[in-house]
């Protein structure tokens, strides 16, 4: 399925719409669900300044070291997902002869997309 969708091979609606803004909203919304109990159990510490000043391999916090490795998996996640829906509706906008506007709008959206995404998680 994923092949199918980085070769462009579904409908510039299908790709736009199903993979593109359900999609990425989909991922977003887990990460950042990640992100939020990562950042309660840090108590407004950031992850980093966590690991470099109060991170002990031996007290270590099991929960946190989850929450962490969940986060940052979802976050790769998201972003891996987010190249593939944009090379997908690069390709089927290529593809899709009806009207060259709803083409451009569709790649300058799947943009506006992607950065809103990373941007209510990061």
């Amino acid at each position: 399925m994923f092949g199918n969708l980085v070769y462009g091979k579904f409908s510039l609606k299908e790709t736009f719409w199903k993979f593109g803004v359900i999609g990425i909203f989909f991922c977003s919304v887990i990460t950042k669900i990640f992100k939020s109990f990562l950042l309660q159990k840090l108590n407004g510490v950031t992850i980093s300044y966590y690991y470099t000043h109060y991170f002990s391999p031996l007290k270590m916090d099991n929960m946190i070291l989850f929450l962490t490795i969940g986060y940052f998996v979802c976050l790769l996640a998201l972003i891996l997902y987010s190249i593939m829906v944009l090379f997908g509706i690069w390709r089927s906008s290529a593809e899709y002869d009806k009207s060259i506007w709803m083409r451009h709008i569709a790649r300058l959206m799947t943009l506006v997309i992607i950065y809103a995404g990373l941007n209510f998680v990061l």
